[in-house]
């Protein structure tokens, strides 16, 4: 093959233009130039044909070459490369198949070809690229409209991913609760055969599992395994925390465990630290539970059990830290801004007003934000007493006046919930950048990134209770609540207690016989929690609408025609839990502003919290709810049923 032809070629012409201008001018005889001028032209005509077969020949050898490349890649494709090919005809039959793939697809019928067309179509419209055959896993590359599909061997690959991912690290922390409970007024003999117990049965426990413990104190554990391990604790649903209850119930001692476990790929001090936050959480929310949570920044908490009520565990040593603690985030900050959730109930308001007391033993400056718009019946003869009550009134302040006034450094205190999404205004909440937060329902997955101070008690009756606590450690004689303080206060234990009688504790009397001290007026009280003959009615409709789930469980639904306020939904599941043999009621209805909802209640022989948490809601475990949006009636009942199916019935059969 020539290099340059082009540039040979152009010199060779300028070379015979030259011979030929020469020839005409400097020869003397016109013969001699005519036979020099036609010798010139066979000369060009001679190269020309030369140069252009040349050329051809040239341009022929690539096309030979060009073609035995093309086939030796055709062949190695077909015959060699490590990826399975396959066509198939109009009715999905196979019409070929490299070598690649033939023998794992050689024993399939026409029938079976058929199926595995099918399927690989399905999950290419799912957006699945993954195909199982035989013991091989492939990945797949599939063209409809052209019918072949291209797949690639990763079983290699996922055994390595597989193995990887078993050999994670995984660190948990188990914590015995009420410890302290137990052991007080036992003595040594009886604290050191409680101590056995208590490590030989965890000890057994962990020893099944082959995982790495050690006792680090009385009543803490640390434990280091690896991710299959945690797969079988899973798989077996953690079964030492039903164990442990129930040994502990024969020997009458109250004893249950909470863990907090972690895993991943992140290093071991940040998987510590979230193990360490797990357990928390699982305090929070009653202990008896296990909370599992992959290390990896975004992955979301798992719960598992749950089975029994929380046993009060706060003390007055803690309630007094609190008090200490909210005093110097009073001391700390600006405005007092205090909210609670949407569509407020009795102790929402009880206890807003109640830390509007506190603000103002410190000098504070403080609002209590309201939509009056979105009002249960309760509450709107709530507000009516409140607004002849100058003082109180004075510190109601709607959403839109909040953000006006709101300026950095100020504070925002939740009340009764924890949940962003709750709130009565969620832009509101997000202006602010310190956040305190009283509740008494169990954490759940939704939780502020950032607070100065929580104090969340789940054993607690109500967040009433709790303000109330910590308003009697700055109580003194020249700082002392209203009558009216006091009275919205009991009003918000009284509704969250169903008048004393589920959730209460020595410590809830002590604080409502406190109050009464204060002057709280008990018939005020059963006024504002009094239900109209209207509501009765509805509730009675509401009742009559029910139908059983199991032999102990009840369902009530309204119609989506029909608009109810969620307090009556809250009625309606306590009439029907007080129903003799009922376990457990879930009330379904539809809310003034469209939103479905749910309120579930028990007798604390169900756990209704973790139902209502699988339909992205929360509470106790005896009283939860939840909202849902974009359904209807017959849609949110069939999802609480398989929630309940799932959770409690399964629970059962196992």
């Amino acid at each position: 093959m020539k290099k340059y032809p082009s540039l040979k070629w152009s010199f060779f012409l300028l070379c015979l233009l030259l011979i030929q201008l020469t020839a005409i001018f400097l020869l003397p005889f016109d013969l001699l130039k005519a036979i020099i001028v036609i010798l010139i032209d066979v000369l060009l005509w001679i190269y020309t044909i030369v140069l252009r077969n040349r050329v051809e020949i040239t341009n022929q050898q690539k096309i030979n070459y060009a073609s035995r490349r093309a086939q030796e890649a055709l062949d190695y494709v077909s015959d060699d490369m490590p990826v399975g090919i396959i066509t198939w005809d109009e009715k999905n039959t196979f019409t070929w198949a490299n070598p690649a793939i033939t023998e794992s697809i050689q024993q399939l019928t026409k029938a079976d070809q058929q199926d595995m067309v099918n399927e690989l179509l399905q999950r290419s419209e799912k957006g699945k690229s993954i195909y199982k055959i035989n013991d091989v896993l492939y990945h797949f590359d599939l063209n409809q409209e052209k019918r072949i599909v291209y797949l690639i061997d990763i079983t290699k690959e996922y055994v390595l991913e597989n193995r990887e991912q078993q050999q994670q690290a995984v660190v948990g922390i188990l914590s015995v609760d009420n410890y302290d409970d137990v052991i007080d007024r036992r003595d040594d003999k009886e604290i050191s055969n409680l101590n056995s117990f208590i490590t030989t049965i965890i000890s057994d426990w962990m020893d099944s599992y082959r995982i790495f413990y050690k006792r680090v104190n009385a009543e803490r554990f640390f434990l280091f395994a690896r991710y299959d391990d945690l797969e079988k604790m899973i798989e077996n649903n953690f079964d030492l925390l039903e164990h442990i209850r129930t040994s502990a119930e024969k020997q009458d001692m109250l004893i249950t465990v909470s863990m907090g476990i972690s895993y991943g790929t992140e290093s071991l001090e940040v998987i510590g630290d979230e193990a360490q936050n797990n357990l928390d959480i699982a305090l929070v929310r009653g202990g008896d539970q296990v909370v599992v949570k992959n290390a990896a920044e975004g992955q979301k908490p798992v719960f598992y059990g749950g089975n029994s009520a929380s046993a009060a565990k706060r003390t007055r040593v803690r309630s007094r830290a609190m008090s200490t603690a909210l005093k110097n985030v009073f001391n700390q900050t600006g405005n007092v801004f205090v909210m609670g959730h949407r569509f407020p109930d009795m102790d929402a308001i009880g206890s807003a007003f109640g830390v509007a007391c506190l603000a103002r033993y410190h000098d504070k400056r403080v609002h209590v934000i309201i939509n009056e718009n979105e009002t249960i019946p309760d509450v709107e003869r709530c507000l009516e007493e409140i607004h002849q009550n100058g003082e109180l009134d004075n510190l109601l302040l709607s959403p839109e006046n909040a953000k006006k006034q709101r300026k950095a450094g100020d504070l925002l205190v939740m009340v009764d919930y924890h949940r962003p999404s709750l709130s009565i205004d969620q832009e509101l909440y997000e202006q602010f950048e310190n956040i305190v937060i009283i509740d008494h329902h169990r954490r759940g997955e939704e939780f502020p990134e950032k607070s100065l101070l929580t104090y969340i008690e789940s054993s607690a009756s109500s967040a009433s209770e709790l303000v109330t606590e910590l308003i009697q450690f700055e109580s003194n004689e020249r700082q002392r609540m209203s009558k009216m303080e006091a009275t919205l206060l009991l009003a918000g234990i009284t509704v969250d207690t169903k008048n004393f009688a589920v959730r209460t504790t020595a410590r809830t009397f002590d604080v409502a016989s406190y109050l009464k001290t204060c002057g709280a007026d008990a018939s005020l009280v059963q006024y504002l929690l009094s239900t109209d003959i209207q509501s009765y009615l509805e509730i009675s409709k509401l009742v009559g609408e029910s139908h059983y789930v199991r032999e102990d469980i009840v369902v009530a639904t309204g119609t989506d025609d029909q608009e109810y306020d969620s307090v009556t939904a809250a009625k309606t599941a306590d009439t029907l839990l007080s129903m003799v043999d009922i376990n457990a009621a879930f009330v379904i209805i539809k809310r003034t502003d469209g939103v479905i909802a749910i309120s579930a209640r028990s007798s604390g022989t169900i756990n209704v919290q973790m139902v209502m948490e699988a339909l992205g809601g929360g509470g106790h475990f005896t009283n939860a709810a939840t909202q849902l949006t974009n359904t209807t009636i017959a849609e949110a009942k069939e999802q609480l049923l398989e929630a309940i199916n799932k959770q409690l019935m399964e629970g059962t059969e196992e």
